[in-house]
């Protein structure tokens, strides 16, 4: 596993409207939904990426209004299979 750091000023996060204490978190589900966003992983990755179980993850993306079938079908398939 791999451990990501980034140097952030607090004063921006609090600009971003991220909550204090839950940054970390918040900026773990943000990769995770614009990389699924991009194609780049498939929502079970997403969701695993974000902390979150399928269902969880796939209210978020409703809730930011991203489609959760913009999959591939190399991709659904993959999905179900992990499910």
């Amino acid at each position: 596993m791999t451990l990501l750091q980034i140097p952030v000023d607090q004063a921006l996060l609090a600009r971003a409207g991220l909550e204090p204490g839950r940054e970390s978190e918040t900026m773990r589900t943000l990769a995770a939904v614009k990389l699924f966003e991009l194609r780049r992983i498939t929502l079970g990755q997403a969701a695993q990426l974000s902390g979150m179980s399928l269902w969880e993850f796939h209210d978020i993306l409703r809730s930011w209004g991203v489609s959760w079938s913009n999959l591939t079908p190399e991709q659904l398939a993959d999905d179900l299979r992990n499910a």
